[in-house]
């Protein structure tokens, strides 16, 4: 039998690694030809193969310009806030990554340009399992030991892993960015990459540039400072298959290395956080780190060095500065300073000092007390949340935002007393599979939320959430038979929300774990139940949508050999298809109709007619609209080969 596009599919499933990505030089042919054969592939001018180019060829690409990435069965491309950017047939890559296609035209920084291909995989030895274990450095922090074994890792504020100690630790996790770092694997070796960190990401006291580091047992590593260190422990088992435990404090069951590993960590389970479920590179790379607020900058973490191009000319700048405001004093620096600031010209008149302290401390004065007076609501907001009165809190910040919609800063903390006061209920709901309940609060939280936008994209990514949940417990669990007619609308529905902007829905989702961090567990379920899913969206929805189409094609030709034959193949070739007995039925008695009718047996049409009770939409609907077309045809003895249509 020809393959069709479901064994294609079925096959994809299990191929998703077989294929290399392949970049041809239009602008330089003299770089050559590009192979990629990792999931994760680095582009900037100090990355091989660029770094060994002409200066020339790679002056207007960044340092960190972009990256080409592996998701599933895709290849996606993200621009990381490049001067000069990264463009995929004529638009720009901003935000949000690009996926991949054969003959895609992709440029960095408007001057290198290539043509993206797709070549076959020659087999390889498949790489070993690995197991990243790290140990906080300090016992006194009560900090848990990590172990991961599902990568790419994150390391970010907004996960679990590090937001359980923000009660015990909040400017220490403060200091840890949304997008802070990464641990991944290539073959047997594991990298960490910072990703534009605020506060840093040290290895043996060594901050990360632009590269990723090899990581090697035994080394310190440190994430934002000297709060979050950590000894890193790598081991490696010869079973690919890991399984493990996605942040909870039970064991993980696995063969080899891994096993003992946790048979060791056992009797100390509850000082150690499990990391089984990979991040997405979709998510890692998805945004630009946004600008950081001064909560979220360690003043005692070193910072990046200016660039080798620019240090020379900033340090006689520097030099030459600091000279002249010793010279001229701290007040006066601070005078012309404002001076600037405010547009003028930078000089002070020293002999009026004494005028323009009196100014300064009466206009300091009022501005003061109206500051006070006008910040009373926010700090009254702020008292509440801080005193865990989070229906107060939301009630208030609903009444201020109905006035003054535009306000960030009372829209973040109405959606944080919102959330806070609604979603450990909805949790609750959803772990007693409570759906309705669940559903009740969404739109409770809708209904509190109506002059808040910060917070609608949140709540309708919970939603989503409780939406996916609620059909995966109904049908009876991920591995529940998929019914035709039944069960492929919702799939699909559930599948294409997401698909639509995932970048998007992960970023809100995290928000709503940093906030409320018990939802977490629920969002890690959701996306291991949305990736099975998406696989039998990919491979039994698609099936489904080709019987249907093999029915309507039966119908109109009045042939039903091929679709019969097609029903006994995909019945063995998709065990997890339902209702396709039912479908055999009606076709079975859809052509004893039929038949009867070009035998000529008018009565017996009628008398197969009125017993038939179909349960496939398109045979009922097809026998109603030409049950008089039949009858007509077996009455008039018409014995040809094609039904009425």
């Amino acid at each position: 039998m020809v393959p069709d596009a479901a064994s294609i599919a079925e096959r994809q499933t299990t191929l998703d690694n077989t294929f290399d990505i392949v970049l041809r030089p239009l602008s330089h042919p003299e770089l050559g030809e590009i192979r990629i054969e990792k999931d994760l592939f680095a582009v900037g001018r100090s990355q091989p193969p660029f770094a060994s180019a002409r200066p020339e060829i790679v002056v207007d690409v960044s340092r960190r310009h972009a990256r080409i990435f592996r998701e599933g069965r895709a290849a996606y491309v993200a621009d990381l806030g490049s001067k000069n950017g990264t463009v995929v047939n004529g638009v720009e890559v901003t935000q949000k990554p690009h996926v991949l296609k054969e003959g895609d035209e992709l440029s960095f920084g408007g001057a290198l340009t290539f043509r993206v291909g797709f070549v076959a995989r020659a087999a390889r030895e498949t790489a070993r399992a690995t197991v990243v274990t790290l140990t906080p450095e300090r016992g006194d922090l009560g900090l848990q030991q990590i172990v991961v074994t599902g990568f790419p890792f994150l390391i970010s504020k907004a996960e679990e892993t590090f937001a359980q100690y923000r009660e015990a630790f909040p400017h220490q996790v403060n200091y840890l960015s949304r997008r802070h770092a990464h641990i991944y694997v290539d073959g047997d070796a594991v990298y960490l990459e910072d990703l534009g960190s605020t506060n840093g990401t040290f290895v043996d006291e060594e901050r990360l540039d632009d590269h990723a580091v090899r990581l090697e047992d035994g080394q310190r590593v440190s994430f934002g400072g000297e709060h979050f260190v950590y000894r890193v422990g790598i081991e490696s088992a010869t079973d690919a298959t890991v399984t493990a435990t996605r942040q909870t404090a039970q064991a993980a069951q696995a063969d080899g290395a891994i096993a003992q590993h946790d048979a060791d960590l056992a009797a100390d389970a509850d000082r150690t956080t499990f990391v089984g479920s990979a991040h997405s590179f979709l998510d890692i790379f998805c945004t630009p780190p946004a600008p950081a607020q001064d909560d979220e900058i360690n003043p005692n973490t070193p910072q990046h060095a200016p660039d080798r191009a620019q240090g020379k000319g900033l340090k006689r700048h520097d030099r030459h500065d600091r000279y002249k405001r010793r010279k001229r004093g701290k007040l006066e620096t601070f005078l012309s300073e404002l001076s600037e600031a405010l547009g003028g010209s930078g000089r002070v008149n020293v002999g009026r000092l004494g005028v323009w302290v009196g100014v300064i401390v009466v206009a300091a004065g009022a501005l003061g007390a109206v500051t006070y007076f006008q910040g009373a609501p926010q700090r009254e907001m702020q008292v509440l949340l801080a005193n865990g009165r989070y229906e107060s809190a939301a009630r208030i910040a609903d009444g201020y935002l109905a006035h003054h919609p535009g306000d960030a800063a009372w829209r973040a903390m109405g959606t944080e007393a919102l959330l806070k006061a609604k979603v450990p209920d909805w949790i609750d709901a959803v772990d007693a599979h409570a759906f309705d309940r669940a559903q009740g609060l969404v739109e409770d939280l809708r209904a509190s939320a109506r002059h808040n936008t910060d917070a609608e994209s949140l709540i309708d990514n919970i939603g989503w959430v409780g939406a996916l949940q609620s059909f995966v417990q109904q049908r009876g669990g991920l591995q529940a038979p998929i019914r035709i007619y039944r069960d492929e609308a919702p799939i699909r529905a559930l599948t294409s929300r997401w698909n639509d902007d995932p970048g998007e829905h992960q970023r809100a989702l995290d928000r709503v774990a940093a906030y409320v961090p018990a939802f977490a567990a629920v969002y890690a379920d959701t996306l291991s139940q949305l990736r099975k899913l998406q696989s039998d969206d990919s491979v039994y929805v698609a099936a489904l949508d080709r019987i249907r189409q093999a029915i309507d094609t039966a119908l109109q030709t009045d042939r039903f050999d091929d679709l019969g034959a097609m029903l006994t193949d995909y019945a063995q070739r998709y065990p997890r298809l339902a209702g396709l007995d039912a479908v055999r039925t009606d076709l079975d008695t859809y052509q004893a109709i039929v038949g009867e009718a070009h035998a000529g047996h008018a009565q017996a049409v009628r008398d197969r007619l009125a017993a038939a009770h179909f349960t496939t939409p398109q045979f009922a609907g097809y026998a109603a609209a030409h049950a008089a077309a039949l009858e007509t045809l077996a009455s008039s003895g018409d014995h040809g080969n094609a039904a009425p249509r």
